[in-house]
C-alpha cells in the first residue's frame, strides 16, 4: 500500500513530538533525523510518516534503556530488593 504524502512543517513537528520549535530545528540537525523532503521558504519540510517512524523508533530506544537496570542496581547488595519495591 502506498504512504500518503501528507508533509510537515516544523510546527506539525513540533506538535508531533511535543518539543519547541527551536527544539525541532536542534532534531533536524541530528544526523538521524529523517531527511526533510524539501526546504521552502517557510522552512523544511519532512513526510509526516518519516517524522513518526523516528520518533516511534526514539520512543522504544529510550524505553529499553529507561527499564534497563544500571550497573549499581545489578552489583548492589539487595539489588533484588530495589528492583522488587520499585
Amino acid at each position: 500500500m502506498e504512504e500518503s504524502m501528507r508533509l510537515a512543517g516544523a510546527h506539525e513537528v513540533r506538535e508531533l513530538l511535543g518539543v519547541s520549535r527551536q527544539r525541532v530545528y536542534q532534531l533536524a540537525a541530528r544526523s538521524d533525523f529523517p531527511e526533510p523532503v524539501a526546504a521552502l521558504a517557510q522552512g523544511k519540510v519532512w513526510l509526516f510518516g518519516d517524522v513518526e517512524r523516528w520518533m516511534i523508533a526514539r520512543q522504544l530506544l529510550f524505553a529499553r534503556e529507561r527499564d534497563k537496570p544500571s550497573e549499581e542496581q545489578v552489583h548492589a547488595p539487595g539489588a533484588d530488593l530495589v528492583r522488587a519495591e520499585t
